[in-house]
């Protein structure tokens, strides 16, 4: 005997006072269409505080979970709207061949009077996704021009301010002052580093006075523990031109994974002062050529990570990153010895973590390969492909189904973890892992060696990765 369709109900809002389109009213309308038509209701996602313009149905948080591993669960996706499913033209064609490729899923409005399975309904949902797509795009617009402005203007755009500073308020509006307190640790660790003094023990001996950390004084504290001096935030903040009074934002760095502070510019090129430097000009240059002095080319970022296994070797310690990081000390000849070691960003010393640090090749890469292969080298490797039922001739998806039913399939392709990884980079393995879920805990030997945590799905994950 055939059943109903199964239908999933997908809700979403950008933010939670939108009073006309709440969740409630969204589900109810969406529950009484698919009563209407018999259709069986089979799950819910919801999906609040989510941009349809920035964020596609496969990436939020709730769909994108029925979308990647529940398909086969459901015969049609029903939204109330679809401005509330999707924004972007793309996007919109993109989920019609994501339907279609599924077992032929329909997409329905329950409140717009289409059907987006009918060449009719496609074209009449293209349409509509246009004035969609062209209002948010107008609303971007509107908000682009009110930044701009406020950009350039001397007022406060809202963050915490520049450490060094506070805000006040003036004329309905919130300006930048000199923070007498913030300010002259700034001016301390800058006469420190000019003086020859390295950054990391500017911030080990902050800890020690208990000098309260940027986070501290931007009142995030809601934790209740202390925070601490990181010597990259402390670099951040002896860089950064906003000690001279001037305004700044964040631009990416072409080819770089990080960001830096520039200045920001009038309408005639000259740079926006916002309040008076904690710094004068003379003491910010004489600190930024002591900073470059300071610095070793090889510590340097670099376009492309060399940390072998980046994202799955994690330190035992706090549970962060390991990664690569190399030294170098001046020989008596004049000759350079570089160091290598795999280690936790944590501050050696930090009460935050032990601070572990490993060889690469034989600590890191050699031992983890090995217990890799050990555990899971044998398991074989397969690829998931998505199976559509056959439908009997004629037979409408709107009225009945056979007893057979998509389902995923995990098709081998003759191959083991260990042969494939043999055959691999480290690089490469290091993505598998990723994509697999795998991680390992890195402890020195003395304190039990590293620790494996394979989830019990690891062949799945990487199989949706591999299709």
């Amino acid at each position: 005997m055939g059943r109903s369709p199964r239908a999933l109900i997908t809700v979403r809002l950008t933010v939670q006072t939108e009073s006309t389109t709440s969740l409630e009213r969204q589900i109810e309308e969406c529950e009484s269409f698919c009563a209407l038509h018999g259709w069986q209701v089979v799950g819910v996602a919801r999906d609040l505080s989510v941009s349809a313009t920035a964020v596609p149905p496969w990436k939020r948080p709730e769909l994108s979970r029925w979308l990647d591993d529940r398909a086969p669960e459901f015969d049609v996706i029903v939204f109330w709207r679809l401005d509330r499913f999707v924004r972007r033209v793309g996007d919109l064609h993109q989920m019609i061949e994501w339907a279609e490729s599924h077992g032929d899923k329909g997409l329905v409005s329950a409140t717009e009077p289409f059907d987006l399975t009918s060449p009719t309904g496609k074209a009449t949902a293209t349409m509509i996704a246009t004035f969609a797509q062209r209002e948010a795009h107008a609303a971007a617009e509107r908000v682009t021009s009110s930044r701009a402005h406020l950009l350039t203007s001397s007022r406060w755009g809202g963050s915490s301010p520049p450490f060094g500073y506070r805000t006040y308020a003036r004329d309905g509006a919130r300006y930048l002052e000199v923070n007498p307190k913030t300010a002259e640790i700034v001016r301390e660790a800058a006469r420190r580093v000019i003086g020859g003094e390295p950054v990391n023990a500017i911030c080990r001996d902050f800890e020690e006075r208990g000098v309260p950390a940027p986070a501290d004084t931007y009142q995030r504290n809601k934790s209740g523990k202390d925070f601490i001096w990181y010597p990259r935030s402390l670099k951040g903040i002896l860089t950064s031109p906003t000690l001279l009074g001037w305004k700044t934002r964040s631009e990416v760095v072409p080819g770089k994974r990080y960001k830096k502070r520039v200045l920001v510019h009038d309408q005639n090129g000259r740079p926006v002062r916002v309040a008076e430097g904690v710094l004068d000009q003379e003491s910010f240059d004489r600190l930024q050529d002591a900073l470059a002095d300071s610095a070793s080319p090889i510590s340097r970022r670099s376009a492309t990570p060399k940390t072998p296994l980046l994202n799955v070797i994690k330190c035992g310690g706090c549970g962060k990153n390991l990664q690569l990081h190399a030294t170098r000390k001046r020989r008596s000849d004049g000759t350079y010895r570089i160091t290598e070691k795999i280690r936790c960003l944590s501050r050696v010393g930090s009460p935050a973590c032990p601070g572990y640090a490993f060889r690469p090749d034989d600590e890191i890469i050699t031992p983890v390969l090995d217990m890799l292969i050990h555990a899971v080298g044998g398991a074989p490797v397969t690829r998931r492909e998505y199976v559509q039922r056959v439908r009997t001739k004629g037979e409408s998806r709107h009225v009945s189904y056979a007893a057979s039913e998509d389902h995923w399939k995990f098709v081998p392709l003759g191959t083991t973890f260990a042969e494939r990884w043999q055959s691999m980079g480290i690089i490469e393995v290091g993505e598998d892992l990723i994509h697999a879920g795998i991680t390992i805990r890195c402890h020195p030997r003395e304190r039990g060696g590293h620790a494996l945590e394979i989830p019990e799905d690891f062949q799945e994950r990487l199989a949706k990765f591999l299709a």
